[in-house]
Parts: structure tokens; C-alpha cells; sequence
């Protein structure tokens, strides 16, 4: 596979991202998150709810991936969510892009979707970009979505 660019990783190896994949694999197999990372509002709640979630809230019990390096990378997340006894994706809406977005890599994956956009509200009409609503507001809603999604995925850890 070609790189993208002259900055890039032979062999589509990001290195910070397979460190991170390595130090996981040495740990029991944790649920895997992933996030739609839309560039809307949207998709940022998502991406902030999944880091939210995996990094703070169940870290001892879930994994982060890196949706591009597990989608098109060797560095390791494509093994995690291969391992993963489960597959939380956080979708920005109901397009599911996320998880279509991996279903590239892993054609039968199964995977607990939460779709955040059912969780909050904020007017559609006037605000999509992620600058439209201050970020304390769209820390609030990854929050809420963050905390459903532990609710639901990890009721006994």
C-alpha cells in the first residue's frame, strides 16, 4: 500500500498508535470504543463522548480505537476490536458512519450502537459546525452520552 503522503508511516503504521495498540494487548481484552468522528456537532459529541468514556469513566474496562488506523492501519487497532468481547460504537446519528466506516475492515462486525443524537438536543436549524455552540455546551452533551453508554455497556464492571 502506497503512503499518503512523504510524512507518513511505512507500511501504514502509525507509531504512536501502535505503541498505545501494544501496551493494550498486553492487558486482558477490553470493550472497544469507537466514534463516528463526524465534523459536525454531531459528530464531535460522539468523538468527545467515546474519549469520555474510554479514557476517564471505564478506562480499566474499555479500549479507544482510532477508527482511520483500525479502518486502514497495521498498527494494532484492527487486533483490539478483533478481541474486544464487545464493540460500542458512538454514533454522531443514525448514518452509523462509524461503524460502517470499520465494517470496511471487519465485514461482520457486531457492535452496540449508541446513537448519541437521540440524547440531547440544541437547535439543528441554526448551529452544525463544531464553533457553533460553545465548547462547555458540547462537553455537557458528551457527558450525557458518555454516561448512557456506561449505563448501558458496562452495568456489571
Amino acid at each position: 500500500m502506497s503512503q499518503c503522503c512523504s510524512s507518513c508511516a511505512p507500511g501504514r503504521i502509525c507509531p504512536d498508535g501502535q505503541r498505545y495498540a501494544t501496551k493494550q494487548m498486553a492487558l486482558p481484552p477490553k470493550k472497544a470504543v469507537i466514534a463516528c468522528e463526524g465534523a459536525c456537532i454531531k459528530g464531535e459529541v460522539a468523538r468527545s463522548a467515546a474519549n469520555l468514556l474510554a479514557y476517564r469513566l471505564k478506562a480499566e474496562n474499555a479500549v479507544r480505537i482510532c477508527l482511520g488506523d483500525a479502518a486502514t492501519g497495521d498498527s494494532g487497532m484492527t487486533e483490539l476490536v478483533r478481541r474486544a468481547p464487545e464493540v460500542i460504537a458512538i454514533e454522531g446519528c443514525p448514518l452509523c458512519c462509524g461503524l460502517t466506516v470499520l465494517r470496511s475492515r471487519i465485514p461482520n462486525l457486531a457492535a452496540t450502537v449508541i446513537d448519541a443524537s437521540k440524547l440531547y438536543s440544541f437547535d439543528r436549524e441554526a448551529n452544525f459546525e463544531i464553533f457553533d455552540l460553545p465548547r462547555e455546551q458540547i462537553d455537557k452533551y458528551a457527558g450525557i452520552v458518555a454516561e448512557h453508554a456506561a449505563g448501558k455497556c458496562f452495568a456489571n464492571n
